[in-house]
C-alpha cells in the first residue's frame, strides 16, 4: 500500500523530530492500536539503518515487522522493499510496515500492490498517524525544537484519550437515569391503579327471626300422614335499615304462612273425626237393626 508525500521543509514538525522522539511517538502510536511493541534497540533507531528491522509488533498469533532505518530518505526505492520483504521471511512475519518522512518511487509502489502483505508509510501518513502539525514556527536561537514537537503530539494524544474516555461515563449515566425514570414511572403507574382500602369492616349479619313452632294435633286421633317441610329461612347479612325491613318482613310472612298451615291441619284434624264418628254410629244403627230380626 503506497501513499504520495511532499518534500519537507525546515518547519515541518515531522523533519524536526530526533530519532528518540520518533521512536517513542510511533512505538506509542502502535500500542494504542493494541500492539504489544519490541524495540530492537531501546535508544538509536539510526544505528540500525541497516539491520532491516527496528521493531516487533505482537497481537495474538499476529507479528508485524516495522523497519525505520530509512525514515530519514527523501525517497525510498524497489531494493529497501525487498529487503523488507526477505526480513518478513527471516522472522515468519505476518506482515511488513516500511516507514519513512519522504515518498515511495513508482517501482516501489507497484511491488507493494502485488504484496499485499506489505504496508508503505510515508511522510502525510506518519504526520496523521503520529498526530503531528504540517508545519511549526522557527525556533528561537537555543530553544530545542524536537523536544517541542514531542509535547505537542503527546499533548493532542492525551487529548484524544480524555475525550475518548469521557463517552463511556456519559453513556452509562444516560443509561442509568432512563432507567430510574422507568422505575419510578411504573411505580406511581402501579399506585394510581390499585384498588382504595377498605376503610371499615363489614358489621356482623344480625340473626334472622325464627317462626314460632306450630301445634301438632293428638296423633292418636289422626290417621298417619307425612310430616309437613319446614320453612328455613336463610339468614343474610343485615347492611342497612332497608335490609333490616325486609328480614322482619320476611319473619312476619313466615309466621303467618305457619299459622295458616296449622289452622289448615286442625280443620282437616276436625273433618275426620266428624267422618269417623259418622261411621261409628252407621255401624251402631246396622247392628240394631240386623239384631231385631
Amino acid at each position: 500500500m503506497a501513499f504520495s508525500a511532499h518534500a519537507s521543509d525546515a518547519g515541518d514538525a515531522l523533519a524536526r523530530l530526533s530519532w528518540q522522539d520518533f521512536e517513542h511517538l510511533l512505538a506509542e502510536h502502535y500500542r494504542e492500536q493494541g500492539y504489544r511493541v519490541e524495540l530492537v534497540t531501546a535508544h538509536d533507531l539510526k544505528a540500525l539503518a541497516h539491520a532491516g528491522l527496528d521493531m516487533r509488533l505482537h497481537r495474538q498469533s499476529e507479528t508485524v515487522i516495522v523497519q525505520c532505518g530509512h525514515w530519514d530518505a527523501i525517497f525510498v526505492d524497489l531494493a529497501e522493499v525487498q529487503e523488507l520483504l526477505s526480513t518478513m521471511l527471516n522472522e515468519a512475519a505476518s506482515r511488513g510496515i516500511l516507514v519513512t518522512r519522504g515518498s515511495f518511487t513508482q517501482a516501489a509502489r507497484n511491488a507493494v500492490r502485488r504484496q499485499p502483505r506489505v504496508h508503505l508509510v510515508d511522510g502525510d501518513l506518519l504526520r496523521a498517524m503520529l498526530k503531528l502539525p504540517d508545519h511549526l514556527d522557527t525556533a528561537p536561537p537555543g530553544s530545542r525544537p524536537a523536544e517541542k514537537v514531542a509535547r505537542t503530539a503527546a499533548a493532542a494524544r492525551r487529548r484524544s484519550r480524555g475525550g475518548r474516555s469521557y463517552v463511556i461515563p456519559v453513556v452509562m449515566g444516560v443509561v442509568i437515569a432512563s432507567l430510574l425514570g422507568l422505575f419510578a414511572w411504573r411505580a406511581m403507574s402501579t399506585r394510581d391503579g390499585a384498588p382504595p382500602p377498605v376503610a371499615e369492616a363489614a358489621a356482623p349479619p344480625a340473626p334472622a327471626p325464627v317462626a314460632p313452632a306450630a301445634v301438632s294435633p293428638d296423633p292418636g286421633a289422626l290417621p298417619p300422614t307425612t310430616a309437613a317441610a319446614t320453612t328455613v329461612v336463610p339468614e343474610r347479612p343485615v347492611m342497612t335499615s332497608a335490609a333490616a325491613r325486609d328480614a322482619e318482613a320476611a319473619a312476619r310472612l313466615a309466621h303467618e304462612l305457619a299459622e295458616r298451615e296449622r289452622a289448615s291441619r286442625e280443620e282437616e284434624a276436625a273433618r275426620n273425626r266428624k267422618k269417623t264418628e259418622d261411621a261409628l254410629k252407621v255401624m251402631e244403627r246396622n247392628t240394631r237393626e240386623v239384631g231385631s230380626y
